[in-house]
């Protein structure tokens, strides 16, 4: 005689067993989604977001996916500053002759910088975007490190009185205020130039070393400073925020 050992489950018990890996699987997910929001400060549910009604006026074509970004983290900046913010009369400006556009190619990076203007609101911001400019590689920025701008735009407050239109404007960034110095550092060892190099000093960030090249005997002088101050422009970003020291070979 032969027995047939299977032992059959209940339904109700699969149904249970069931049950129980969908909810860990949803809590499971939950949590993540939490985590996630929980380390970037720039996720909000508001919508819709600002509009930017001039993007023609950076002269690129960005994919509009990366104008919404920049539109988001816009609305994110004016939410931290506006009560009772009414979103759709609040159109967003780029103000002429505030664009640059740096271009590393040997580390497929670009960085572009613009002021924005939103004129029914009386509020001004610094932007600042790093991107790939090649949709088809990862920049040699991570999202993954805090001094990367990669993918992120960092909406600023205008900190030089040459270009604050709207003075009452008591500004608030979800940035700390070393932000550009953040920029700068990201960059500066893409900055070449012909007879010395240039770093960010080791004990003070706010300071910029020029070193001549061994091969060179050449004194470097005021206008090599002027030199490097002219390439800390090029990022949208006031060389006045920095000294600048010499070191003599």
């Amino acid at each position: 005689m032969e027995y047939n050992n299977t032992t059959k489950i209940p339904p109700t018990i699969l149904i249970a067993i069931v049950l129980q890996i969908l909810f860990i699987t949803v809590l499971t997910v939950t949590i993540f989604s939490i985590i996630n929001q929980e380390n970037n400060p720039l996720t909000y549910n508001s919508q819709p977001t600002i509009s930017i009604d001039n993007p023609s006026s950076l002269g690129i074509d960005l994919p509009d996916s990366y104008i919404n970004k920049i539109s988001h983290n816009l609305t994110y900046a004016v939410e931290l500053n506006t009560d009772n913010l009414d979103i759709p009369a609040s159109k967003a400006t780029i103000r002429d002759n505030t664009v640059t556009l740096k271009e590393f190619n040997s580390i497929n990076s670009n960085l572009l910088s613009f002021i924005i203007d939103i004129p029914s609101l009386e509020q001004s911001y610094q932007i600042y975007y790093s991107y790939s400019s090649n949709p088809n590689k990862e920049s040699f920025l991570s999202e993954d490190t805090d001094s990367s701008l990669a993918f992120n735009p960092y909406v600023l407050c205008i900190t030089e009185e040459s270009q604050i239109i709207y003075p009452n404007f008591n500004c608030h960034s979800a940035f700390s205020s070393n932000t550009r110095y953040t920029i700068v550092n990201s960059y500066i060892s893409q900055l070449y130039f012909d007879i010395f190099s240039i770093s960010i000093d080791s004990t003070n960030p706010h300071q910029i070393n020029l070193k001549p090249f061994r091969r060179v005997t050449t004194t470097l002088n005021e206008s090599h400073i002027a030199e490097v101050k002219a390439a800390i422009a090029s990022l949208g970003i006031s060389p006045d925020l920095f000294t600048y020291h010499i070191i003599q070979q």
